[in-house]
This record gives structure tokens, C-alpha cells and sequence, in this order.
């Protein structure tokens, strides 16, 4: 079965294997849990103290459970943050993996509350590519080539490419502009 918040891909086995861990604490804690893990992608590291209080008069055993619960959750919320995922569709699936009602409504109002925190600190996180300051190109008739110099930072690279090559980095650096275009009217 394909999830949503899973980026419409199968959800993990130990995700699943965790959903009967987190359905053994209560409601209120797991949206505490929650709300701590998001602390803890937010603002890394997790604060363990916290954790261990808050974990410690509950139903579960060690503190691996503690560990799994907090994994599970960090994947759940991050994954619909970054696949976004709307958070009625997330309540919906994680009930259909078996979590109870109470427990997947207290998931969701965590993750509605923090998504746009959360895909501000992904965006931060992700990928950054200098401008390119100059570009030349130059064919190269003894070498039979075309050298390019990129310009960046004050740093300038020469690449030789054979013919070939550059109709080729041409053809995909013109899908990737296209796909870079629809992305934005996407968003």
C-alpha cells in the first residue's frame, strides 16, 4: 500500500513495527513526544533529559523503546513535512497502520502546528549552489574540444568537453531548466 507522507511509496517495516509501540502510550504523551522530536530536528540535539522524564512513568520498558518512538516519530513528521503531505491524509494513514484515533489526532495537530517551522529548516538544510559570477566557452581546434571556464567565488575551473559532450550537457541542462520551471509554478 502506498502512504502519502511516505512520498507515495510503502511505509518502512520498522515504522510499522513501531506503531504498536507508540499506540501503548498515552495520547497526551505521544503528542508531548511528538512535539519534543520536532524540538529536536528544529533544534538539534534531542534534549534526553526531557525525554527520559516525560518516558518514565510509562507503559514501555527501556530506553530503546524510548529511542524507536522517537525515530518513528522524527520519520513520520519529517517525511510529511518534506513529502507535503496534508495532515488530515496523514491522520487517515497512520490510522490505517494501525494507530488508534486519539494517537493519530495528536500527531497531526503536532505536525500542523510546526509544518511550516519544519519545511523552513529543511530548506535551510538542503542543498545551496553558488551563482556562477562568468562563463566562457572556447573551441579548441588542435585538442578538438570545447574548454569552458566557470567563474565562481573568484575561483575559475577549466573543463574540456568533446563534441559530443557538450550537445548532451546542453540537451539535459535544458530539461533541467524546464523541470526547475515547473517546480516553481508548482509552488
Amino acid at each position: 500500500m502506498r502512504f502519502r507522507f511516505c512520498g507515495d511509496a510503502d511505509c518502512p517495516d520498522w515504522v510499522l513495527a513501531e506503531i504498536n509501540t507508540l499506540s501503548r502510550l498515552s495520547s497526551v504523551k505521544l503528542k508531548l513526544l511528538g512535539q519534543m522530536a520536532v524540538k529536536g530536528i528544529v533544534h538539534p540535539p534531542f534534549d534526553v533529559e526531557k525525554l527520559n522524564k516525560l518516558f518514565i512513568d510509562s507503559k514501555l520498558d527501556s530506553d530503546i523503546d524510548l529511542k524507536a518512538c522517537i525515530a518513528c516519530l522524527t520519520y513520520i513528521i519529517s517525511s510529511a513535512t518534506r513529502f507535503n503531505c496534508d495532515s488530515s491524509a496523514l491522520q487517515s494513514e497512520l490510522q490505517q497502520l494501525g494507530l488508534p484515533r486519539e494517537h493519530s489526532t495528536s500527531i497531526k495537530r503536532v505536525f500542523e502546528d510546526q509544518n511550516a517551522n519544519l519545511a523552513e529548516t529543511f530548506k535551510t538544510q538542503s542543498l545551496k549552489v553558488n551563482a556562477l559570477e562568468q562563463f566562457a566557452a572556447n573551441a579548441d581546434m588542435d585538442l578538438n574540444c570545447v574548454k569552458v571556464d566557470l567563474t565562481n567565488a573568484g575561483n575559475t575551473r577549466t573543463i574540456a568537453l568533446a563534441p559530443g559532450t557538450v550537445d548532451a550537457l546542453l540537451a539535459d541542462l535544458k530539461s533541467v531548466r524546464k523541470t526547475m520551471a515547473d517546480l516553481n509554478d508548482y509552488m
